[in-house]
């Protein structure tokens, strides 16, 4: 932390005790920077006219500067603010009128600019080092920072006691102690503190070293910014450094772990399409906020990131109707005032499979085929494969018996992604900018063509001096993204190339002699998936889409009301998509090596086809707001703002298709049948207008208010109901600033928060209050020979429906001890949301023609709890710091309009009010049957045919009503479908230019599915090895026998496994090349770095073989979550 040598002139002094190092240190930061910015100096010999009577002596400075640009600093402690005096001059110079003022007061004053800093007088008797009369000791010394520089206003204690001093202007100090066995102890917000035992010394000099960690922290709060210190809601914010620990495509995925409350769940791997579902505090999509206007982050490369702040309680409400689920803020880097720098940062990253299911080889393709058939009770003599075939498919070396991995013909180990960014920050008094310049190429998975998708960002942002009043800041921005595909889906579901892949036949040849032909191997009627895998083959799937920002905003200081300033900002973003699927169609073959002949198999369609969506979606942002921020007596801080916010959204989409193309080889539309050509269109507008205002109250800085009113309209809503109103108020109490605890020496912070806040909902069907009419998409009447198509009423109207309702209440705690060597904060809340839309179990005849409209009719609450604990410390020339985060969450239905029910297991199973909102429901399994005599020893009907379909190696289900049957009645609560306990443990190391950086990310208490056994051709290695088999007759084998009975898939537990798992989510090593090599070559900063995502997981699904973030009922149908091991460097110049 350099120091200017105009701040050498400033004599500041604080006062002996701890805690008002913060606020001297503040004004001491506000100094320098004004004294940094001023191209003259101000005149000692400014004059001015009092006439004053019976004032304090802090009242004639208030006057002095409210007639003239001086601002005093001093302490309180070292005035007679009790003392009254009385001020009459003519056009007198201040510094006179000081000598007046302050004559019989033991302090002194220096005048720098316009700033006039009052000190205590030197007692010259103390300024030489050496023994007391009374046996005590002085120590002189010099206090500095890492280059050198003096500090000024560096705290010195002697430790256990209330002694203590500071520096001069110049860093030295002097101190008297007590004994030689005394202890000083050297500290300076901003810095490591130091403690140094006298001894026998006279002169101590101590460097101190920068601690940017301790630093006062400024968080993103909804339209503004305020000190962390002075918070009174649950917020948790991260800085770019956190994001970019170790490369990821998607911003969001990077999160994961790092703030309390927040989960993460990233369900796929695909490249433009791995982005990860967020919610706060297990509520819904949260409310996300990028630079103060309302967009996605997803695509924002994390290099551009500043911070991210997420609103969890009342903080949110601000943002009224759409801050129900909470709210996030990212904001992006801008400009400082500093010579440019210009930063390259480069990687290139690996990419593998964390866990998938593989498919069987031919001979355990085979084997099990076969012992499907023959424990499904059908004849043994027409099996599908003798004995001997399957040691051949074993053998692998007869080429009528082709053994085929499709894993490795298919799937690479590790796909390429390249990441490459450019950035320009600095600026001067005048202007500052940061420039941004990223791209991002990501590879698939499948290596034949699978396809790829590339990502451009492009940011600019300007702020601008106007004048001394007036600054205007211009952000531009721009995201450009292009993907090809194959045209078969592969997102989680069922008709997918992943259904392709477990089709996919091992028998067959991946290839044929003829590099011409495509081999057949089955694919469910698709040939297989080294077809539909590959673009160039079957067809593809582009898109492009092309997002543009512009931000404009006025900001203006009223120069004759202090504390007064003025924003107008005006945004306008404009998106525009296109999606083109183009299908080819493809031929395969069968090969017969005896013959040295082809025959064709099969076809994945005729003639080729194109079908093309495009989209355009805007919205226009207006912002106008007043805001008054100023400080009273020095005790009373008020800040105000009053606020006007307009939205409105605009949106079209157009799709045109063709089919029967002439030749796949012309991919326009032009080119295919005119009887096949299709189209379909739609637009839409919508609105919102606000109205905000927020109240911010400190008194001494230690008990805090904040009241916010939001009024929000929607355009879904009739007029009546198109208001909502949305208050919130929360308060904080800064134990550690009360006069009864400045004794507790270790005790760094410790505040206390309550908050309430109310928002709302509008996320309805646009329009409901109005009568309206669908258009069928189908001819649903014949009048002679032409087919009409008609219109029927789409709903019942309903002018009632209004926003859904929200409520939250919470309380939380922060603290931290010894120089924030421990620190951390807990919060514990409770939601409650009504009104929640849904329609009412009354029915209509069909004959009416509509159906009933939605009403605010549900309702459901949500409580839970977060802890966060960190400690920072330092050895020698290592550093630690290591914090982590756990929290939980759960969501109940207070009202769910259902049927009325009566009976009690229906009540127990079926009934929604008054439950959990995820309960998931299954049968008890007591392990397989062993044997037929078990079987007949049932007491109850388990199949529902007199247990005829069951065979040893079945799931034997538990009767829990010990009724005759198994039925429905007999299931039970078996666990949660989502993870409600959630931690996350970050571990950050430095040894000299080494850094290492951990994140552990964890999720509990939920199940996912585990089922193996679906509808596929090819079943995986994991159940070939898990299976119960009549040799081994492993009644707990995981997977039961081949061929059972269908009710082995049954919901139960055998099928519903615990997911819970702890990851290795990020890692990085990274070494910073010496200053001393790179100022030889002109460059600022290097950093070579080794780092990875998702190296490692701790989990119960390991034998399954399945990610524990897998959509739940799609392990081994979606596009597996990906672990990443990355190298880069990252230069500044």
């Amino acid at each position: 932390m350099k120091k200017n040598n105009l701040a050498k002139k400033i004599y500041l002094l604080v006062p002996k005790q701890l805690w008002l190092q913060m606020k001297i240190t503040t004004l001491l930061i506000l100094l320098t920077t004004f004294c940094l910015q001023a191209n003259d100096s101000y005149s000692q010999n400014v004059k001015v006219s009092l006439d004053i009577q019976n004032a304090t002596i802090t009242e004639i400075f208030r006057e002095i500067e409210n007639r003239t640009d001086y601002r005093f600093f001093y302490n309180k402690t070292l005035l007679n603010t009790e003392k009254r005096v009385s001020v009459n001059s003519n056009e007198k110079e201040v510094s006179a009128i000081l000598d007046q003022l302050l004559a019989g007061e033991n302090v002194s004053y220096t005048m720098v600019n316009n700033y006039i800093v009052i000190t205590p007088k030197e007692n010259e008797e103390t300024n030489s080092p050496g023994v007391t009369q009374d046996n005590r000791k002085t120590v002189i010394g010099i206090v500095t920072d890492e280059q050198g520089e003096p500090i000024i206003g560096a705290n010195i204690i002697e430790k256990g006691t209330t002694n203590g001093t500071v520096t001069d202007i110049d860093g030295k100090f002097n101190i008297t102690v007590s004994t030689d066995s005394s202890v000083l102890l050297f500290s300076y917000i901003g810095y490591k503190s130091v403690e140094i035992p006298v001894g026998e010394q006279t002169t101590i000099n101590v460097q101190l070293q920068e601690d940017t960690e301790t630093l006062e922290e400024v968080v993103v709060v909804g339209y503004g910014t305020q000190k962390k210190v002075n918070l009174t809601g649950a917020v948790s914010s991260i800085e770019s450094k956190s994001l970019t620990v170790a490369p990821v495509a998607n911003t969001t995925n990077a999160l994961a772990g790092r703030l309390p409350g927040l989960t993460v769940i990233q369900n796929s791997g695909q490249p433009g399409a791995d982005r990860a579902s967020l919610n706060i505090r297990g509520f819904d999509s949260p409310l996300v906020i990028v630079d103060g206007i309302e967009a996605e982050f997803h695509t924002i490369d994390p290099n551009m990131i500043e911070s991210i702040s997420v609103l969890k309680d009342g903080a949110a409400a601000i943002y009224g109707s759409r801050a129900g689920n909470g709210v996030i803020l990212v904001t992006t880097k801008r400009g400082v005032q500093q010579k440019p720098s210009i930063t390259f940062n480069s990687n290139l990253t690996l990419q593998g499979v964390t866990s998938m299911p593989k498919p069987t080889n031919a001979g355990q393709y085979a084997e099990l085929e076969r012992e499907k058939w023959i424990q499904s009770g059908r004849p043994i003599e027409q099996a599908p494969f003798t004995e001997e075939q399957i040691r051949k498919y074993y053998d692998g070396s007869d080429p009528q018996y082709p053994n085929t991995n499709w894993y490795n013909e298919l799937i690479r180990d590790w796909a390429p992604q390249q990441q490459y960014n450019l950035s320009v920050r600095g600026g001067n008094e005048a202007v500052k900018y940061y420039g941004f310049v990223g791209y991002l190429n990501q590879q698939s998975m499948w290596k034949q063509n699978g396809g790829n998708y590339n990502r451009y960002n492009l940011q600019s942002n300007i702020d601008a001096s106007v004048t001394k009043n007036l600054t205007f800041q211009l952000d531009l921005a721009a995201i450009i993204e292009d993907k090809i595909f194959p045209s078969r889906p592969q997102s989680a579901g069922g008709d997918n190339v992943w259904q392709d892949f477990w089709n996919t036949l091992p028998i067959y040849p991946a290839t044929l002699p003829d590099p011409t032909k495509i081999s057949y191997a089955d694919g469910g009627g698709t040939g297989g998936a080294h077809v539909t895998s590959n673009h160039e083959l079957m067809g593809y799937n582009k898109g492009d889409n092309q997002n543009f920002k512009g931000t404009g905003t006025l900001n203006y200081t009223f120069p004759g009301i202090t504390g007064l300033s003025a924003k107008v900002l005006v945004n306008a973003i404009v998106n525009y998509n296109k999606s083109s699927t183009f299908s080819k169609p493809v031929q395969y073959y069968r090969y017969d090596i005896a013959s040295d002949t082809y025959t064709l198999a099969g076809a994945l369609g005729n003639k080729a086809q194109l079908s093309i969506n495009q989209s355009r979606n805007s919205s226009i942002t207006t912002q106008a707001s007043l805001n008054y921020d100023r400080i009273f007596s020095d005790i009373h801080h008020l800040t105000i703002l009053a606020l006007f916010e307009g939205i409105d959204y605009k949106g079209d989409w157009i799709s045109a298709s063709r089919d029967n193309f002439l030749s796949p080889a012309v991919e326009q539309l032009y080119a295919g049948d005119n009887s096949t050509a299709k189209n379909n269109g739609s637009a839409s507008e919508m609105g919102r207008m606000s109205y905000v205002g927020r109240l911010n109250y400190s008194y001494k800085g230690k008990y805090l208010l904040e009241a916010t009113l939001r009024a929000d309209a929607s355009a879904k809503f009739s007029p009546t109901k198109r208001w909502g109103y949305f208050p919130s108020i929360s308060a904080g109490w800064r134990i550690s600033e009360e006069n009864f605890m400045q004794n507790a020496d270790n005790l760094d912070n410790l505040k206390l928060r309550v908050s309430y806040g109310q928002s709302g909902n509008d996320n309805v069907v646009n329009f409901q209050y109005l009568s309206g009419y669908t258009l069928q998409g189908f001819a649903g009447y014949l009048i002679g020979d032409n087919p009409l198509k008609a219109i029927a009423p789409s709903v019942i109207p309903n002018p009632n429906l209004s926003w859904e309702e929200i409520r939250i209440m919470g309380a939380g705690i922060d603290f931290s001890f010894f120089q924030r060597k421990i620190y951390g904060e807990a919060d514990v809340f409770y939601r409650e949301r009504t009104g929640i839309p849904g329609t009412r179990q009354s029915t209509l005849p069909s004959t009416f023609g509509a159906s009933l409209p939605q009403e605010n009719i549900n309702s459901l609450d949500n409580r839970g709890f977060e802890f966060m604990l960190g400690t920072y410390f330092n050895i020698n020339d290592f550093e630690f710091d290591i914090s982590g985060n756990v929290a939980y969450s759960r969501d109940k239905w207070i009202h769910y309009e259902e049927p009325e029910y009566t009976d009690p297991d229906e009540i127990r199973l079926r009934k929604v009010s008054g439950n959990w909102t995820d309960r998931l429901f299954g049968y008890k399994s007591d392990k397989l049957f062993g044997s037929q005599a078990e079987i007949d020893a049932l007491t109850f009907m388990q199949d529902n045919n007199n247990n005829t379909s069951l065979r040893p190696g079945d799931v034997r289900y538990i009767n829990t009503n010990g009724d005759d049957r198994l039925d429905w009645r007999d299931q039970i609560e078996l666990g949660a479908r989502f993870p409600h306990w959630t931690m996350g443990l970050n571990i950050n190391a430095r040894y000299k230019n080494f850094d290492l950086t951990t994140l552990f990310q964890g999720a509990f208490a939920y199940y996912t599915d585990v089922w193996l056994l679906r509808s596929i051709r090819v079943y995986s290695e994991e159940v070939y090895n898990l299976r119960w088999t009549e040799e081994k007759n492993n009644t707990d084998a995981l997977v039961p026998r081949m061929g059972g009975s269908s009710l082995n898939g049954e919901a139960s537990d055998y099928r519903y496994k615990e997911a819970g798992y702890l990851r290795l989510k990020s890692a990085s090593l990274g070494y910073n090349i010496p200053k001393e090599l790179l100022n030889q070559i002109s460059i600022e900063q290097a950093r070579i770095y080794l780092a990875g995502t998702n190296l490692l997981t701790f989990d119960r699904l390991k034998k399954y073989n399945i990610d524990p973030e897998a959509p739940f009922g799609n392990a081994g149908y979606y596009y597996p979550q990906q672990r990443t091991i990355s190298f880069g460097i990252n230069v500044s110049f």
